[in-house]
């Protein structure tokens, strides 16, 4: 059975605003564009197909329709777990065909201004697809939540889902893992920033 992607009573995104559903990988927090999901399944039996690269799991019957399915946990080189009842498949479409994503968890719809979007840390000598278009949350919490304790929101990296069908390449795995990385380092630079002008939110 689908799960439905909406925001009840959500307005309809306009050019300054965005809606993004966000999911889990490997601990990790991402997000892609909520206009490219076009449902969230529950995992289905998959069909092997020959000397497909490591991280495409076969293809589904979906509705009649043939759907590849990636491992985006194996296409990010993390390593391999068994899927638990929080795994879900988002199907999602890249150039006009539906395409399955494996992620260990599906989230929430967050929805934002794209000036909250910042662009992803570029890494010198970064190799292979670039899989991220950009980076948000991590920002000091303000109002009651910073007055719980909360430090930041969530940081989530924005899915390039076209760079996940790209070849692969030697240490673009690697690479991604990095940008990550650096994404998250920001984020905390920029709450210990917070922390030494004194704003809310902020650690002590």
């Amino acid at each position: 059975m689908a799960a439905p992607v909406t925001t009840p009573g959500a307005a309809p995104s306009d050019g300054s605003r965005v809606q993004l559903c966000t999911f889990r990988i490997g601990g990790e927090d991402y997000a892609l564009d909520i206009m490219r999901v076009r449902e969230i399944i529950q995992p289905l039996p998959v069909t092997p197909v020959p000397r497909a690269p490591a991280f495409v799991e076969g293809v589904v019957r979906l509705r009649g329709e043939v759907v590849p399915v990636v491992d985006v946990r194996k296409r990010f080189g993390l390593p391999a777990t068994p899927p638990t009842r929080k795994s879900k498949y988002l199907i999602v479409t890249v150039a006009g065909r539906r395409l399955g994503l494996v992620v260990d968890e599906v989230c929430e719809v967050l929805r934002l201004s794209r000036a909250d979007i910042r662009p992803a840390p570029d890494l010198v000598g970064q190799r292979g697809p670039r899989f991220f278009l950009g980076v948000c949350g991590g920002d000091p919490v303000q109002g009651p939540a910073a007055r719980r304790g909360a430090g930041t929101t969530r940081l989530r990296l924005l899915l390039n889902v076209k760079a996940l069908l790209d070849p692969s390449q030697p240490g673009e795995a690697e690479a991604a893992r990095a940008l990550a990385e650096a994404s998250r380092a920001q984020a905390e630079a920029a709450l210990a920033a917070a922390a030494a002008r004194g704003e809310p939110g902020s650690r002590p």
